[in-house]
């Protein structure tokens, strides 16, 4: 099993969290014109933030 630091988890939740803000802010200044790729890393960092969050706590 991996060994998961916390600090790892919560930092790549963080930058999930604020690529998804990114591209929400930036798809009305730029008519959706390099939103879609912030927003799919937003997502997929979340994502992954959650899931080693959760795999750090049932270790």
């Amino acid at each position: 099993m991996l060994k998961i630091s916390i600090f790892t988890a919560i930092i790549v939740l963080i930058v999930g969290l604020y690529d998804i803000a990114y591209a929400y802010n930036r798809r009305y200044r730029n008519h959706n014109h390099g939103a879609t790729p912030f927003m799919i890393l937003g997502i997929i960092f979340t994502i992954s933030g959650l899931i080693l969050i959760i795999m750090h706590w049932v270790k």
